[in-house]
């Protein structure tokens, strides 16, 4: 009887596990927090809002456009190249967005790869401000949009193409006001996930000069020694991630009308020809050249340029990469799926509340992550009065798991809902045990799911840099922290060899992300 009860608090005990880091920043601010008024930082708070503000709208506007154009022309048509053009769309998740700063600042800057193409070395674009901030945001950004928009679109019913034609709607007419609203709830789910993104960013708006409030924290720690001041940044990004949040969830409640169109039979890609055909091509060719082909051209240069003095301590810190987020992903699938068995089949009202709160963890940048964590490992160290928390894998791979448990565990819940409760039932009828369904029923009915879930995290994890470099252990580098190192000393063109490594490992993922054996989940 009593292990039927823990059962109940399984659930529960590792949502509030998960949340502990961003408790203690809000704990701290409350109850140690100095007199704000004497903190540096408190200046600095409007301008980190509004640089802010401006870097979301940008990023909503332009990355929604490109979100929408790729998958739509994906979804709905085939002209030439289309397949090919599918995959290349996605790719641009494989580059973590501070890599992308490099590659376009170095194919921007002064004698720089643009000027060596047109033969003019005073050409020049100068893309280290905000308007360059919102460009590289965009296009790391956007396939959150097109991944979930294609799915919208591809879904929607011969039925409603055959009530757009019976209306003679044109093309136009039919894509602003039948399918783009049909595919709203999708969209804009990939735009908060963007957003969200952008938002919890360092390297790349430390390495542009823009002063976001993810920057803010790193410069009242680092820059002035001052943790009072880093708690008060985040409390206060804290507060405007939860307005953007609540915003999301007023405007989410209108998405609601979205039609089911899952409901029928799929409409037919539309074959385009001529000129259609044509312009469809140049339209994918520019968008994959400047998310994707000219940086990857841009990192090979530079690979090349570099050749024999490459830093082949990169296939080392590959192997840190590697073991880093392999155990760091198979450890939090694992939870997620614990987290969501629980929840399924011993449910309570606080278990439900605590895992809402839990998955909230996506949404806060790891610097406050970080910060959280650093704060429980000084009290608990300083209590045991021994080093025991700070700069170990345990508290780096507690980070990861309050800021990307959301990402997996919502791979898990879409496999759970995909099995008949009665499949429960007769579970319990048969009198099999409990571990025996686990491995006999659920995991195999699971395992694309959990692969998945398994490689989103892979990816997220291989790209994350503020927590990384708040926490890993000491002596312990990643590739991401390395790229980091050498592009803050001005060694842009010996960012190319480690990049491509990093960028191929996380490339694979995404293909394998995207392939029909992960989407075969009908």
């Amino acid at each position: 009887m009593e292990i039927s009860r823990f059962k109940y608090l399984i659930a529960p005990i590792i949502g509030l596990l998960i949340t502990f880091p961003i408790l203690a920043v809000i704990f701290y601010f409350i109850f140690f927090q100095e007199d704000v008024s004497e903190i540096s930082q408190v200046e600095n708070i409007f301008n980190y809002t509004k640089t802010t503000i401006v870097l979301l709208v940008g990023v909503t506007f332009f990355a929604s456009i490109l979100g929408i154009v790729t998958s739509y022309l994906s979804a709905r048509y085939n002209y030439f190249g289309s397949k090919f053009f599918a995959l290349i769309f996605i790719l641009p998740l494989a580059f973590p967005a501070y890599v992308l700063a490099y590659s376009y600042v170095g194919f921007f800057e002064f004698r720089g790869l643009m000027s060596q193409m047109f033969s003019n070395t005073d050409l020049k674009i100068d893309i280290m401000n905000i308007y360059g901030a919102i460009f590289i945001f965009t296009i790391a950004m956007y396939p959150y949009i097109y991944v979930l928009g294609r799915v919208s679109f591809a879904s929607v019913s011969k039925t409603v193409v055959e009530l757009v034609q019976i209306n003679k709607l044109s093309s136009t007419k039919a894509f602003f006001q039948v399918y783009l609203p049909l595919s709203y709830p999708a969209i804009f789910a990939g735009l908060i996930l963007a957003l969200m993104e952008t938002i919890s960013d360092y390297g790349t708006v430390f390495y542009l000069g823009v002063e976001t409030f993810s920057l803010g924290v790193f410069k009242s720690w680092f820059g002035y020694g001052d943790i009072s001041g880093a708690i008060y940044v985040s409390v206060v990004l804290l507060v405007f991630v939860f307005s953007i949040l609540l915003i999301e969830y007023k405007i989410r409640k209108k998405f609601r009308f979205a039609s089911s169109t899952h409901s029928f039979e799929r409409a037919a890609k539309i074959d385009l020809k001529g000129k259609q055909n044509f312009f469809a091509f140049l339209v994918s060719f520019i968008i994959s050249s400047i998310a994707f082909f000219i940086p990857l051209l841009v990192l090979i240069y530079w690979t090349i340029l570099d050749f024999g003095e490459w830093e082949w301590e990169s296939l080392e810190l590959l192997a840190n990469t590697l073991k880093l987020n392999f155990i760091s992903s198979l450890f939090i699938i694992s939870l997620s799926f614990i987290v969501v068995y629980m929840l399924r089949f011993y449910p309570t009202k606080p278990s439900v509340f605590i895992h809402k709160m839990s998955i909230l963890g996506y949404s806060i940048p790891g610097a406050v992550v970080a910060l959280g964590l650093l704060v429980i490992a000084n009290f608990i160290d300083n209590s045991l009065q021994m080093a025991l928390l700070n700069g170990s894998f345990i508290v780096i791979i507690f980070a990861y798991t309050t800021r990307y448990f959301a990402t997996s565990i919502g791979s898990v819940e879409n496999g759970f809902s995909k099995i008949d409760s009665n499949l429960d039932d007769a579970s319990k009828i048969f009198g099999t045990s409990e571990s025996s369904n686990l491995f006999k029923i659920y995991f195999p009915l699971l395992k694309p799911y959990l692969l998945s879930g398994f490689l989103i995290l892979y990816i997220d994890i291989a790209k994350e840099l503020p927590a990384t470099l708040l926490l890993r252990p000491f002596n312990y580098d990643t590739l991401a922290i390395r790229i980091y190192e050498l592009s803050t000393n001005e060694m842009l063109f010996k960012v190319g060899f480690p990049s491509l490594i990093l960028v191929s490992t996380t490339a694979v993922a995404v293909i394998l992300l995207n392939s029909k054996i992960i989407r075969r989940r009908k």
